[in-house]
């Protein structure tokens, strides 16, 4: 007779715990982003997102790990100043440690490389589609790496649709 009322609130405690354990879950998500090497002499690793911009050495990707623990090398980070407009033909990004330094950069070119998308069926609620291109930015700065360079950059496009009831 006593164990019922335990036993409840074992179960309460379970399922409670479940629920605080369980990751959130978003409605839809977008992500997209570039990458690629700016033609300088240096030559840094262009990555960017819907939220910054970063640039790093080569060496950090590719080459020796001591290279990349180097405390001489350049790193600067940039902060996307319109981060729901996508991969629009003109993007601006502010450096983070000198909100004065602006960074540009402008569509040339751009070349749909794949475009696989999934509608939503009886095991996957969402749709999803995922766009790859080959683009070509003009790269201007007033500050870093001033350019202006035209740089090749391999992006991305990732869109999850909400939950189809």
């Amino acid at each position: 007779m006593y164990r019922r009322p335990a036993c409840r609130i074992l179960y309460g405690l379970i399922v409670l715990a479940a629920i605080a354990a369980a990751p959130p879950v978003a409605a839809s998500d977008w992500q997209y982003g570039c990458r690629g090497v700016l033609p300088s002499g240096d030559a840094p690793v262009i990555i960017f997102n819907r939220s910054q911009l970063v640039m790093l050495p080569k060496a950090w990707v590719k080459g020796p790990l001591l290279a990349s623990v180097n405390d001489r090398l350049l790193m600067s980070s940039f902060r996307a100043v319109g981060n729901n407009s996508g991969l629009v033909e003109k993007m601006v990004f502010v450096r983070q440690d000198h909100p004065d330094d602006r960074l540009t950069l402008t569509e040339i070119s751009s070349k749909t490389i794949s475009d696989i998308s999934h509608a939503p069926g009886s095991k996957l609620p969402r749709s999803d589609q995922t766009t790859t291109y080959r683009k070509v930015y003009r790269w201007v700065s007033n500050s870093i790496y001033e350019g202006p360079y035209d740089i090749e950059m391999d992006c991305v496009n990732w869109e999850l649709s909400a939950p189809v009831r």
